[in-house]
């Protein structure tokens, strides 16, 4: 029997870290390290939520951007009966199992979804978890006949009926099939021929959403991506056909999409917005026939990749003193410190960090050249590089695998002088990958009396 993916790759202990890091501040600790901040992530669960309460959709939380139960609770909120998410790794889903137990317990409805194409030695490792949690839990992705092949013969394992997931690809290319294609229709006859597995619903990430830099261009992706979804659902039933169910809240096909862009983009469609009544109006038209929903995995702390698509805008138009998407709205920083300093350099003053791609990552961001910005902290200046503002200030300009460069951009008439040894927070390009290589997050608060103050540790699980 395989071994779930806590005992193949043992966290560090969650009471020492507690015991090394508590009450501490953010100064105090040794670089690098991944800094959470509470009120943040908070801010942006909630308004997820409140947004697709509002409109009537529902929201699957990915969580393979944290791998925290902490922030997976954080998402789905403390009031809902229905715990929808999706995972990456077999280990996120196995790392949640205690969690997800109490929530049955509790009679609410759980209901994960395992992020990629089912491979056949996943099978094994997914069915134990599905036994615990019981029948509808575990949702698989297809998008090749073969995969219907692989259920089949492992049915015995599974509690009833496994539900599937079809994969719709709507320009991105990454999994996934067209919503016309002979591909499409031979996983739907191998589906209806299949007596061990139904139709859960459609799903796509369109990824290529990245590329947006407005609300409208974020809002005309998303409905791009809602309509390849209900094609793809349309031609799907076509050959397949509805299987019966006594859920009654599995009846509906689910078409469920999202990027983090396009899914935070239906957050404009509750602000005076030119064009939120059509948008509106196209999803609740398709609601009726199917069940819309939104997921999303970086939103809670969003990124330099995520600023830069202006899928909101900085301040809500009917509110102005709320922030939508502005760097207050980043919830994760990288502690690094100075290792040395090359004021002489021709081109610009620079500095080294020991901190590179193995902290930061590697993903680049459209809105400027470089792989992540220097926040002001711990000075009380907002002053800071901003690619769509002053441009000038530090940023990480050149990264090697345990070195960083910091390249000062702009006028250098009011430079920020570093020291080596000073330590710096850098908001990163890319959340999801900045995160990796950290068995932890130390939270802070920017809602307490002390921001600076670590308040929790988060263990980051590990594994596939």
């Amino acid at each position: 029997m395989a071994l779930p993916a806590p005992l193949l790759y043992p966290s560090t202990s969650e009471a020492a870290l507690k015991l090394q890091f508590l009450g501490k501040e953010i100064a105090d600790v040794q670089a690098p390290a991944a800094f959470i901040d509470l009120a943040v992530v908070k801010r942006n669960c909630r308004l997820m939520l409140e947004t697709t309460s509002k409109l009537g959709v529902g929201f699957r939380a990915h969580v393979k951007t944290h791998k925290t139960t902490q922030l997976t609770k954080l998402q789905v909120g403390s009031e809902t009966q229905s715990i929808k998410l999706v995972a990456s790794t077999v280990a996120e889903i196995e790392n949640l199992l205690p969690w997800l137990l109490e929530c049955i317990a509790q009679g609410k409805d759980v209901n994960i979804v395992y992020g990629l194409p089912v491979s056949p030695s996943a099978l094994h490792r997914l069915a134990v978890v599905a036994r615990m949690l019981g029948e509808g839990t575990i949702g698989l992705f297809v998008d090749h006949p073969a995969h219907i092949k692989f259920l089949d013969s492992s049915a015995t394992d599974w509690p009833g009926q496994i539900p599937v997931w079809m994969n719709i690809d709507v320009g991105y290319h990454r999994e996934g099939v067209a919503a016309r294609s002979a591909q499409l229709a031979d996983v739907a006859y191998a589906v209806k021929a299949s007596e061990h597995v139904r139709l859960a619903g459609v799903y796509t990430h369109m990824g290529h959403s990245y590329a947006v830099s407005s609300p409208g261009e974020a809002l005309k992706h998303m409905a791009h991506e809602l309509q390849g979804l209900e094609e793809g659902a349309i031609e799907f039933l076509k050959v397949a056909g509805a299987h019966e169910t006594s859920n009654p809240n599995a009846q509906k096909v689910v078409l469920s999409l999202g990027a983090t862009p396009t899914a935070t983009s239906v957050q404009n469609l509750l602000e005076d917005t030119e064009g939120a009544g059509e948008y509106r109006a196209m999803i609740d038209k398709i609601n009726q026939s199917f069940a819309v929903e939104l997921h999303a995995g970086v939103y809670p702390v969003m990124d330099m990749q995520q600023l830069a698509t202006r899928a909101r805008p900085k301040q809500s138009l009917n509110d102005p003193t709320k922030s939508l998407l502005s760097f207050s709205d980043l919830g994760l920083r990288m502690l690094v410190e100075v290792a040395s300093l090359y004021p002489d350099r021709t081109e610009k003053p620079e500095a080294l960090i020991a901190a590179g791609s193995i902290v930061l990552g590697r993903d680049p961001c459209k809105s400027y050249e470089g792989w992540g910005v220097v926040s002001p902290w711990p000075q009380a200046s907002d002053a800071h590089y901003d690619p769509e503002g002053s441009k000038t200030g530090w940023i990480v300009g050149r990264i090697s695998q345990e070195h960083g460069i910091l390249s000062w951009e702009g006028s250098t008439e009011h430079i920020r002088h570093l020291e080596i040894g000073e330590k710096l927070l850098v908001w990163p390009n890319h959340a999801c990958i900045a995160g990796v290589n950290m068995g932890w997050y130390l939270v802070v608060d920017s809602d307490t009396a002390n921001p600076e103050k670590i308040v929790d540790v988060w263990v980051r699980w590990r594994g596939w």
